[in-house]
């Protein structure tokens, strides 16, 4: 054998070697054909065809004994022979602790030599050659050689880590609740965690490169590779003497050390079960270092391998525990999952269900589950769930409409419109206090019964006031009537009990009266209902209605009890009275009788319907034709010719009377009459003294100026006496004119003139004239004679002004017979 041979590298077959040799089913076995060679065999140095054996060897001198074991030369460096079976000498096999390249087996008078190339640690079966029997001769003794390599050892120590991570997933029975108001409902959380477990596994250990026989090898490479025993996935990590970067190992060439140590490395696998998934259930495996060394030019490559076990517990474990925190609950942690006790699924109910009136709308509720993820930190996830409360209330309201009938009486008023100056002629007997406050007639006075005072010829110009007052007699047939209307969403179906609402009057200064309600069938938003109760009178309050509803307990499922009742309350329909639905006696026909009574009726007489229909309290004057046709006069003008020549004469009275009736009558509105109310009547007394005592009675020079032809008040035929255009004395004027001068800056000549005029046309009237009167009247007729109008002064106006006041007084009635009678219409239409 040469010793310059080159050793082939082995990197390749390291790990088989390795594998084969850990599989327990499994025995390497040499099995080389030896060479036969005929003599004895003593030394290395005799191998055939090898000169001067560069390496070691021996022999063992003998037959080894079975188990026997030999020192190669270095502390720790063994070759032990072994017998198969060990009961015979024929068959020997060995293992060494360093590879032998030639192990030559001596017996009888030949010997074998089995060569190794490469070179071998262990074999079995080796004998010696034929001994003419047909078998191997005995082992006489066994010459091993070997060229000194390096030896490898390893460590290797598996460890791993659990870690576990959490998911969590929150939810929530029902998600979505309507209820009405006070209702309560409870739901149901459910948390449920998924736990995800990972290794990291380690194998790590040493490797040791020795050079036992300090032969000058050196380790120029080595490759550890591991495999585990449930895969065919190989990790490796290696290293060159070159070194670079594509060292993955860490070793060492120390100094020459007595263990003849040339390499030293340390290494470490860290894997994770998230990459390589078999990892969770691999049991153990094998790490082998594939090493090259190198020695004069050749090299060597070998394996050292070791076997290595993962503990059935980890190290450490981080994550065993996920402990969760609710938001709604009070501790923390609330719930604890342990890992391997799942399902990890936990259920549990809000502390208190959700109540509507205090919990409606979004409810939002975390859990957060926390768990290790090494000695000093943590990790947290954390999932919601959401409920929607939405709450509904029943609403109900009502309405109250009254009603009730109504009679009315009437009282009817007829009164004479009269001057205050023939207000006095009665001493205002039969007359109201107070004169007219407003309107055409305001000043003069209302009368029951009238005394007129005309001259022959006179007449009258009667303004009378229809009224009548209407009242309330008697109101009855109370009653109110409406609906009461209860009504919620439809999303939400509620439970009366009773079925239908309470309905209660409230009366003012206390009182109830309880209401039974009519209602239709429950629809699915709203109940209605109506009712109509009698009232015992016109009662001032309110009508308010209610309704109880049962109040519903859910269960998370949605499953409903009873759990108390609830009342809703309407608004307070006001108990207000409008106008009567019902009306008696409401309106009536206003009719008037003029001069219609029997026994009575001296002139003419008619009547006329002053409204067909008048529904209130009124009040109308009435004078002159009230017949609206133009071609019948019905005037209630009095005329002083009525008068009956029976009554005239010394001895009588010269009076008539002129009867005024107003009636209003039923207008077929409603049962009944006016009864004794129905009428009244006013009466004026006309008195013509002219014709019983030759003297007849005085008008005002205000009268006089309007009745003449000119007007604007009717003609008296006592200015033909005189005539209108006659001049006044030296005026320059008619007497028509400076009746209409005004006395102005208080002109004594115009303010005598008109007290003189009207004096005269009294005289001419037939009214008789005191003695002063007629002295008077002689002296203002020399006062004018021949004087202007210009304002007299000094003594003629003192005059002038003392003869108007006597004559004044004489017009007016002061003196003489008395002032005639003049209506409030003659008046106005005279501008007196």
């Amino acid at each position: 054998m040469s010793t310059t041979r080159r050793w082939r590298p082995l990197l390749a077959t390291a790990l088989l070697l390795a594998t084969a040799a850990a599989l327990p089913s499994v025995a390497w076995a040499a099995s080389v054909q030896p060479t036969t060679y005929p003599g004895n065999f003593t030394s290395c140095d005799d191998l055939p065809g090898v000169a001067n054996w560069a390496g070691l060897g021996g022999s063992t001198g003998s037959a080894p004994v079975n188990g026997q074991s030999y020192n190669l030369g270095s502390p720790g460096q063994t070759i032990t022979f072994n017998y198969t079976p060990p009961d015979q000498n024929q068959y020997i096999g060995f293992t060494s602790t360093v590879p032998m390249d030639y192990i030559v087996v001596k017996g009888g008078n030949a010997y074998n030599v089995f060569a190794y190339n490469p070179g071998v640690t262990s074999d079995t079966n080796l004998y010696s050659p034929d001994n003419g029997s047909g078998q191997p001769a005995g082992v006489s003794h066994v010459t091993y050689c070997f060229l000194p390599k390096p030896t490898g050892e390893k460590t290797a120590t598996a460890s791993w880590k659990r870690y576990t991570d959490w998911q969590i997933d929150k939810s929530v029975t029902p998600t979505n609740i309507v209820m009405f108001d006070g209702d309560s409902h409870q739901v149901e959380y459910t948390v449920s965690a998924t736990a995800t477990t990972r290794g990291m596994y380690r194998v790590a250990g040493a490797i040791t490169v020795k050079d036992p026989f300090d032969f000058g090898w050196k380790a120029t490479a080595v490759v550890d590779t591991m495999q585990f025993n449930n895969s065919a996935t190989q990790f490796q990590l290696s290293w060159t003497s070159q070194g670079g970067d594509t060292d993955t190992l860490a070793c060492v060439k120390p100094a020459a050390n007595p263990d003849k140590i040339i390499l030293t490395c340390d290494y470490a696998f860290d894997l994770s079960s998230n990459t390589h998934p078999f990892l969770l259930t691999a049991s153990g495996g094998v790490n082998a270092a594939g090493i090259t060394s190198e020695r004069n030019g050749g090299t060597y490559t070998f394996v050292a391998s070791a076997a290595f076990s993962i503990p059935a517990n980890p190290a450490e474990s981080y994550g065993d525990t996920f402990s969760i925190n609710d938001s709604i609950l009070p501790n923390n942690p609330d719930h604890v999952f342990n890992l391997g006790s799942g399902p990890y699924v936990w259920t549990y109910p809000r502390p208190s269900p959700f109540v509507c009136g205090a919990d409606q709308g979004q409810h939002n509720n975390t859990a957060t589950g926390t768990w290790s993820t090494s000695a000093s930190t943590n990790a947290t996830a954390s999932d919601s769930a959401s409920v929607n409360v939405a709450c509904r209330t029943v609403a109900i309201s009502k309405t109250a409409q009254t009603r009730y009938d109504r009679d009315y009486a009437w009282v009817p008023d007829k009164h004479v419109v009269v001057s205050p100056a023939d207000a006095k002629v009665v001493g205002m007997q039969g007359c109201l206090p107070d004169p007219i406050a407003s309107g055409i007639y305001a000043g003069n006075f209302l009368c029951d019964d009238v005394d007129v005072l005309l001259n022959v010829g006179g007449n009258y110009e009667t303004v009378y006031r229809l009224a009548g007052t209407r009242s309330i007699e008697s109101e009855s047939g109370f009653a109110v009537s409406g609906s009461i209307m209860v009504s919620w969403p439809a999303d939400a179906t509620p439970q009366f009990s009773p079925a239908d609402p309470s309905d209660t009057l409230h009366f003012a200064g206390g009182g109830t009266q309880s209401v039974s309600p009519t209602c239709d069938p429950q629809g699915p938003t709203s109940l209605n209902c109506t009712y109509d109760a009698a009232l015992s009178g016109k009662l001032e309050g309110y009508n308010e209605a209610s309704i109880q509803r049962v109040l519903k307990c859910y269960d998370a499922a949605g499953n409903a009890s009873d759990c108390g009742f609830t009342s809703y309350t309407s608004n307070q329909a006001a108990l207000v009275y409008g106008s009567p639905n019902v009306e008696t006696d409401a309106c009536v026909q206003v009719s008037d009788l003029f001069n219609g009574t029997p026994g009575l009726n001296l002139g003419g007489s008619f009547g006329w319907l002053v409204n067909p229909l008048i529904c209130d309290s009124f009040a109308q004057y009435v004078t002159g034709d009230i017949n609206p046709d133009p071609g019948i006069v019905n005037s209630l003008d009095i005329f002083s010719s009525w008068i009956l020549p029976s009554q005239t004469g010394p001895g009588n009275t010269c009076e008539f009377m002129v009867p005024n009736v107003l009636t209003l009558t039923n207008s077929g509105q409603g049962p009944s009459l006016l009864g004794v109310n129905g009428s009244d009547e006013a009466v004026i007394s006309v008195k013509v003294p002219e014709l019983c005592a030759n003297t007849g009675c005085t008008y005002t020079q205000g009268y006089w100026k309007t009745h003449s032809k000119y007007g604007p008040a009717p003609y008296d035929s006592t200015w033909a006496a005189i005539g209108e255009d006659t001049l006044f004395f030296a005026s320059g004027q008619t007497w028509y004119k400076v009746f209409w001068t005004p006395p102005k800056g208080g002109n004594a000549y115009y303010i005598l003139a008109h007290q003189y005029m009207a004096a005269r046309l009294n005289a001419e009237a037939g009214a008789g004239a005191p003695s002063n009167v007629q002295a008077a009247i002689a002296e203002a007729t020399a006062w004018f004679i021949g004087r202007s109008t210009t304002a007299p002064k000094g003594p003629a106006r003192d005059t002038a002004i003392r003869l108007a006041g006597i004559l004044g007084a004489y017009n007016e009635g002061t003196t003489g017979p008395g002032h005639c009678s003049v209506s409030p219409a003659t008046i106005i239409d005279g501008g007196i």
